[in-house]
């Protein structure tokens, strides 16, 4: 893929058309043409490799940053691509289709000299000559239109509207997935468990450690297969024991191959350490399993077959036997396809998702049509993104005769299948499947399969806004879950707490879980769930005015995107990275950021939160008809369920822009501001000032802060303060502006448009050393914001002249 750092970029000319990578730009003529971004990368993806044709997946890989995408998507892209340059599907004259393939460009092409890369300036038409809706074709779920650069004088920026992380969270689903189900228990038939309540064996928790294996070089997948296999065997005789998934991302963040027994109690308060040891001889293997206690007590269990997994299912028993614990029987699926799964799950734990799938589609007929194969390759989906092809498999499964007979095998894909669709932003259907999985564990279960489906109904709850269920299932899940002796399944239930305080609108509170939830994580070494966890807890910074803590944590977040498996988990962190940069001044970085490909790849639920940033981005530069361009345009296909709140911002941020740039009021769709009363308010008061009704405007700006204020968080009470105050210090209610600005003063310490609210407030209140004070702490905080000149010019007494200040 081309590179959007490099000093120096190519440009492309094929006849009156010029493609400019470094400005993000196709031009015809010398003029920018809009063109959404990820039609920009489909030409720009052909023409760099106009040597040979480009494989369908190749091209989704480039476009979309990720995989689960469908040819209707993709075709979609090509489209707008070869209309952007007078080409179609019928003369075929630079981009040709081939066949059962991908695409080729053929059309011929000259390098022009390299340019250095700047940013881009584009001019929006005047208010009489706004484009018609028909004039830009975007759909934006799909096409992410690119952020424009200041390209208006600093002078121009009047006022300074605010927003922070007050939308939907649209990553907020995202999360609750990743901190609700990951890799369930083995699928097998429960039908010889005994129905004995968690922990009733009076043992504290259990950690089995990998095995050492001794034999074949094609056994080496035993190491880590055959310790799930051993924890899954625990689990289901009701022993408290830590899953693999948690114990390996402890021993990963501790460094340790074979860790020190005193460490690893240290960290994780376990009674008895499982080591293992498997040896081929004699073409039979031998497994020993020990367990050693605090005090050096051993128990032990022994055995030899000529089948790994054999032995390793006789070890276990008699290992649990001498624990005093029941043996949960033998397994009802083959031997070979048992190893074969094992097999996959050793690659799952390595984080080999794609050799774990391999080894799964490469079974025999009769395996393959195994309803459990099936149930791990839909994990293997979830854990990869597929989510569609994952939902549509997990659907089927539920109809297959052992999940009919095994109520227990139909909790565990009722949770998959509610975890996908929570990842779809189908919330309803999602509580109603995880409402049958509990139906079908609670009486037969318990333990962790429960955990985990409460876990998810909670997570459900919470995102339809039903709080007081959502806490009471979140707490169920936790008494499950910590029962079974998981510490790592417990930290994501509180994980998902700090979640529903978010969605409570308490940002306070929920920084304390997500900032336990990171220790606890990072202790672990879970990079999924703590990437997650850090995105959260910048937005809840951000939501404070904590812009440096905010900086500080997405630093952290974004460091770690190499161990993200997940494109929608990349792409949140690198939106929240974004954020806090903006909110930091620092443009350039985050404008790089926005421009990668990796920030397409978002959620469902997180619709709109890149086109967002771009007319953030664009606002903190000064460039407000890019605001009302970026907005209008994304504004056109918002679909009215999809993150309700931010498109009520957006509404919000496109009508300011066109009140200071002098251009018509966008009119909006009739339900743009349900559920939003402070943007509906905050609206109402823009549209008033438009019309010159001004006591009613200032009716609107009192609603707002009452609205605010109600409401407690500080980014809400100074986005309605700095509104107000503006339009009281341009009606000269000077007194009241001051009292609205001393009522956030505190905060400006560290939010530079507050620091810049009391910087206007002094100059038109003729304070100079005030003014000048406030000036340098404004200055301080800027970053590569502009600071408009007339607020750089010192107040002047009547009959005195105005000097810049130095």
């Amino acid at each position: 893929m081309h590179s959007q750092s490099a000093t120096k970029v190519a440009r492309y000319r094929f006849g009156a058309l010029v493609l400019d990578p470094a400005r993000r730009e196709l031009q015809r003529d010398g003029d920018a043409l809009l063109l959404p971004a990820r039609a920009l990368e489909c030409l720009l993806y052909l023409i760099e490799h106009r040597d040979r044709a480009v494989g369908r997946d190749e091209l989704v890989q480039a476009v979309f940053a990720r995989p689960d995408v469908s040819d209707a998507q993709l075709a979609q892209i090509v489209l707008r691509a070869r209309r952007a340059i007078g080409d179609d599907g019928q003369g075929q004259r630079a981009i040709r289709t081939v066949p059962r393939f991908g695409f080729r460009w053929c059309a011929p092409v000259t390098v022009l000299e390299e340019a250095t890369p700047e940013a881009a300036s584009v001019a929006l038409p005047g208010p009489a000559n706004e484009p018609a809706a028909t004039e830009t074709p975007c759909n934006l779920a799909a096409d992410p239109v690119e952020p424009f650069a200041c390209a208006t004088a600093a002078a121009r920026r009047t006022v300074a509207w605010r927003w922070r992380t007050q939308a939907d969270f649209g990553f907020v689903t995202a999360l609750f997935v990743a901190l609700m189900f990951l890799f369930g228990p083995w699928p097998w038939d429960r039908s010889g468990v005994a129905d004995a309540h968690a922990g009733a064996t009076g043992h504290g928790a259990i950690v089995v450690l990998p095995l050492h294996v001794s034999g074949p070089g094609d056994a080496t997948w035993a190491r880590l297969g055959m310790m799930d296999y051993v924890v899954d065997r625990m689990r289901r005789a009701d022993l408290p024991v830590w899953s693999s998934e948690a114990t390996l991302s402890l021993l990963r963040a501790g460094d340790h191959a074979q860790p020190d027994p005193q460490w690893l109690r240290r960290h994780t308060d376990a009674e008895w350490i499982v080591r293992g040891h498997a040896r081929r001889e004699r073409q039979r293997w031998q497994v020993t399993l020990t367990a050693t206690d605090g005090t050096g007590l051993m128990q032990r269990g022994v055995a030899s077959d000529v089948d790994l997994v054999a032995a390793t299912r006789v070890a276990g028993d008699r290992l649990m036997s001498a624990l005093g614990a029941v043996s949960p029987g033998g397994a009802s699926a083959s031997t070979g396809l048992e190893e074969r799964m094992l097999r996959a799950q050793a690659a799952v734990l390595a984080n080999e998702l794609d050799v774990a799938r391999r080894i799964l589609l490469a079974a025999p007929e009769l395996q393959r049509s195994a309803p459990q194969l099936g149930y791990r390759l839909a994990q293997i989906d979830f854990r990869a993104g597929r989510n569609s092809a994952g939902l549509a498999a997990v659907t089927r499964l539920l109809g297959s005769r052992e999940a009919i007979r095994d109520a227990t095998f139909r909790g565990q894909l009722l949770t998959l299948r509610g975890s996908f669709l929570m990842r779809l932003d189908r919330h309803a259907e999602a509580a109603q499947s995880f409402d049958e999985a509990v139906a079908q564990l609670e009486s037969r279960s318990g333990g962790i399969d429960l955990g985990r489906a409460l876990n998810g109904r909670g997570s459900a709850h919470s995102a339809r806004q039903q709080f007081d269920a959502a806490l009471s299932d979140l707490g169920q899940a936790r008494v499950q879950l910590l029962r079974s002796g998981d510490r790592l399944a417990v930290a994501r239930v509180d994980g998902n707490l700090g979640i529903v305080e978010m969605e409570r609108r308490r940002p306070q509170q929920a920084v304390q879980y997500f900032a336990k939830a990171e220790r606890d994580f990072e202790a672990m070494g879970a990079a999924n769930e703590l990437a997650g966890v850090r995105s959260m807890l910048t937005a809840s910074h951000l939501q404070l005015l904590q812009t440096g803590a905010a900086l500080a944590v997405s630093e952290r977040g974004w460091a770690m995107r190499s161990r993200v498996r997940d494109p929608t988990q990349v792409a949140d962190l690198l939106l929240a990275r974004a954020e806090a940069l903006i909110g930091a001044g620092r443009l350039r970085e985050a404008r790089e950021l926005l421009r990668m490909p990796e920030a397409g790849g978002a959620a469902a639920t997180d619709f709109g939160r890149r086109e967002f940033l771009q007319a953030e981005l664009a606002r903190q530069a000064g460039d407000t008809r890019s605001v009302a361009m970026l907005a209008t345009v994304a504004l056109q296909d918002w679909p009215a369920g999809r993150n309700p709140r931010l498109r009520a911002w957006m509404q919000v941020r496109r009508n300011e822009a066109a009140l200071q740039a002098d251009l018509p009021v966008l009119r909006e769709a009739p339900d743009v501001f349900a559920g939003d009363p402070l943007a509906r308010t905050l609206d109402a008061a823009l549209r008033d000032r438009r019309a010159g009704r001004d006591m009613q405007a200032g009716l609107s700006y009192q609603e707002a802060m009452r609205l605010a204020e109600s409401g407690g968080i500080p980014g809400e009470i100074a986005h309605a303060a700095i509104a107000y105050a503006h339009w009281l210090m341009q009606t000269g209610e000077l007194d009241e502006a001051a009292s609205l600005a001393g009522r956030v003063a505190p905060w400006a310490e560290h939010d530079f448009e507050l620091a810049m609210l009391q910087v206007e407030l002094y100059r038109r209140m003729e304070q100079p050393r005030e003014w000048r004070a406030a000036l340098e702490h404004a200055h301080r905080l800027a970053g590569e914001r502009p600071i408009p000149a007339e607020l750089s010019l010192a107040p002047r007494p009547t009959g005195a002249v105005a000097t810049a200040s130095p």
